[in-house]
């Protein structure tokens, strides 16, 4: 008598035996990882990832299996890395606090692992009605290290007492994470997890004084305590941006608006040429994002374009973009005519 295959699809035996030693071995760097968590916290780190959804959905971006859990287990340790530098600052003691309340009835931190179909790192969010974090693994690539402990860090940091949920003005909400109601904020209403300095106001400088007003004297230069992180001091304007022609085969693009420049890297990506001589195709000209070596969480502020040395880039689409897209208005040259181009827009960005 014939029967029909009931067979479940499986996880290749690369793949199980990386969960074995990656995830689950008591002395890989990620459970090692998680027990410091729990020293910290005084809760222990749980996750149960649906691994064959996973695979299923990001296989066509490992083309060799063995990197797949790998990558994963490092985008945790990342996770963890950024939680406990949030953790353990003294500023957020408080914040600390309420945290650790809104624990108490579940006895422990969990964590879900998911893929966003829009964003291109590794995002987190808090879920008030489960009381866990979630991990949002961005359906292609993931980033070098440095870029995913920038973005969990400044994933933290947003989380604010109105909204326990991540704002989602700069960076897309992963997809399938619900958007909670006022109601449900009232679990961590008052959980404030950004540092004081996100919560205070450099004394304007901006404001004009009315016609015909007496001048006050010189400006007093702000108390640093009550200035805001680099992040969040580059959000408002003016803006900047400097173009540098750096011979025949690069150019530099430095902003001070994170957004500026990331949308100038999304729009020379998209249409920057294939090398016709090559089978894949790569694009002629490699166009990179740089972090800044300033702040805490994730800014970019560099922008480089180069390509090799039978070829040339040029900067004429960037100048162009940055007048006519980006609404920047070109200053004075400075004595670098033809070679440096310096911006500046003082309306803000919505």
């Amino acid at each position: 008598m014939a029967f029909a295959s009931t067979s479940q699809p499986v996880l290749a035996t690369r793949i199980r035996q990386n969960i074995r030693d990656h995830i689950e071995s008591p002395q890989s760097p990620l459970v090692l990882k998680k027990e410091a968590v729990k020293e910290v916290l005084g809760y222990p780190v749980t996750l149960d990832p649906e691994w064959l959804m996973l695979w299923k959905t990001l296989q066509a971006f490992y083309p060799d299996n063995a990197t797949f859990v790998p990558s994963i287990a490092t985008v945790i340790i990342n996770w963890c890395d950024a939680f406990l530098s949030w953790l353990e600052s003294k500023e957020n003691e408080d914040a600390v606090e309420k945290l650790l309340d809104a624990l108490t009835h579940v006895n422990r931190l969990d964590l879900m692992i998911q893929v966003s179909g829009k964003s291109t790192r590794p995002v987190t969010t808090w879920d008030a009605n489960k009381s866990m974090f979630v991990i949002a693994l961005p359906k292609g690539k993931i980033p070098q290290e440095s870029t995913v402990l920038a973005g969990f860090t400044s994933d933290l940091l947003r989380l604010s007492a109105s909204s326990p949920m991540l704002g989602a003005t700069e960076l897309d909400e992963p997809a399938s994470t619900s958007t909670l109601a006022p109601e449900d904020a009232e679990d961590w209403a008052d959980l404030d997890l950004g540092s004081p300095e996100s919560h205070t106001v450099v004394p304007s400088r901006q404001k004009q004084a009315p016609s015909g007003a007496k001048d006050t004297g010189p400006d007093v230069i702000p108390e640093l305590a009550r200035i805001p992180r680099p992040e969040e001091l580059t959000r408002s304007p003016p803006y900047w941006i400097v173009v540098r022609q750096e011979g025949r085969q690069r150019v530099v693009i430095q902003g001070s608006h994170a957004p500026s420049l990331a949308s100038l890297d999304q729009y020379l990506k998209r249409w920057c040429r294939g090398d016709t001589g090559r089978s894949d195709r790569p694009p002629i000209v490699e166009i990179k994002l740089h972090e800044s070596a300033f702040g805490l969480g994730l800014l970019h502020d560099t922008l480089t374009l180069e390509t090799d040395r039978f070829r040339e880039v040029s900067a004429m689409t960037v100048l162009v973009f940055v007048e006519r897209v980006l609404g920047y208005t070109a200053l004075p040259s400075s004595g670098s005519a033809g070679s440096v181009w310096e911006f500046k827009r003082t309306k803000a960005f919505v």
